[in-house]
C-alpha cells in the first residue's frame, strides 16, 4: 500500500504544480522595448464621441452659450455626468450641434479643424469680431468597458490624451493571477462594424499596435487561464495544500475500504 501512496502521491504532485501559474504568464512588457512605430497623427472624431468645447472671449455672450455646467463638485460620478449632459454627442450622422451656429459636421476631423470650423461659423454670425476668441476641444473622457478576470471589472472613463489598456488595469486593479495576460481581447467598433482583436501583455511589441492604444467605448475582455477551469491552486503553495488534502482524503478512503473487509 506504501508504494501505492507514493504513487498516486507522486501524481498528485505533477498534476497540481502544473497547474500552477508560471511565472512568464504574469510578467507584462518580458523583452526590450522595440522602435515605436505607431501612427502618432492627431485623433479624429468618431460617431458617438462626446466632445468638450469651451470658449473664451471678451465676449460674455459666446462664453455663457458654450459653458458645460458646473455641479460644484469633483466626485468622479458626477463630473462623467456633467460631461455627458454638458458636452456634444457625435450623432450618428457625424454632427454635433452648438448653439447659434446649429449643426455642424466632425466626423473624421482632427480637434484643430473643429476649432477652426467653429471661428469660420460664428464669425459668419452676429458676433463678427471676436479677435481675442480661444476655443478648445477635446473629447470629454473616453469611456470603456473591461471585463473578464480583473479585479474590478465594470465601465469607466479615462481622462487622458493617449490613453493604453494599463490604465484600464490599473483603474481596474490590475488582471487577476488566473488572467489570461497572453489573449486579451479587444473589441471597437470601427465603420461601423465591431472588430476583435487579441492581444499578448507579455510581448514588448504591443505598444505598436493601435488595439494596445485606448478608444472610446471600447470593450476589453481578459479570459481566464487553464488553471482557473481546472479549479486548483494558482500558486505553489496553493497546489500543495490541495494535494495534501487530496492524498487524506484518498488514504482515508483506503483504509477505511479495509476496515470495512
Amino acid at each position: 500500500m506504501k508504494n501505492y501512496l507514493l504513487l498516486i502521491a507522486g501524481f498528485f504532485l505533477i498534476f497540481f504544480a502544473g497547474s500552477c501559474v508560471p511565472y512568464k504568464n504574469i510578467v507584462y512588457v518580458q523583452d526590450a522595448l522595440p522602435e515605436n512605430k505607431i501612427d502618432t497623427s492627431a485623433y479624429k472624431i468618431q460617431k458617438n464621441d462626446i466632445l468638450y468645447i469651451k470658449l473664451k472671449s471678451g465676449n460674455e455672450t459666446i462664453e455663457r452659450l458654450f459653458k458645460i455646467q458646473d455641479n460644484g463638485t469633483t466626485n468622479n460620478t458626477n463630473m462623467q455626468s456633467s460631461l455627458y449632459f454638458g458636452g456634444y454627442v457625435v450623432d450618428n450622422q457625424g454632427f454635433i450641434e452648438l448653439p447659434v451656429i446649429n449643426k455642424i459636421h466632425v466626423e473624421g476631423k482632427t480637434f484643430k479643424e473643429v476649432k477652426e470650423l467653429i471661428k469660420k461659423r460664428l464669425l459668419a454670425t452676429q458676433f463678427r469680431s471676436l479677435d481675442d476668441l480661444y476655443i478648445k476641444v477635446k473629447l470629454a473622457g473616453v469611456p470603456f468597458t473591461v471585463l473578464g478576470e480583473v479585479k474590478n471589472p465594470g465601465t469607466g472613463m479615462l481622462y487622458k490624451e493617449r490613453p493604453n489598456l494599463f490604465d484600464i488595469f490599473a483603474g481596474a486593479s490590475d488582471i487577476s493571477l488566473v488572467g489570461n495576460r497572453k489573449a486579451v481581447v479587444v473589441l471597437r467598433r470601427e465603420q461601423n462594424k465591431w472588430v476583435k482583436q487579441t492581444l499578448d501583455l507579455t510581448d514588448s511589441n504591443i505598444i505598436n499596435s493601435p488595439y494596445f492604444y485606448i478608444r472610446p467605448n471600447d470593450i476589453v475582455y481578459v479570459p481566464p487561464l487553464r488553471q482557473k477551469t481546472l479549479g486548483t491552486g494558482t500558486t505553489l503553495q496553493q497546489s500543495i495544500s490541495a494535494t495534501i488534502t487530496a492524498l487524506s482524503l484518498i488514504t482515508t478512503i483506503i483504509l477505511f475500504s479495509k476496515y470495512v473487509k
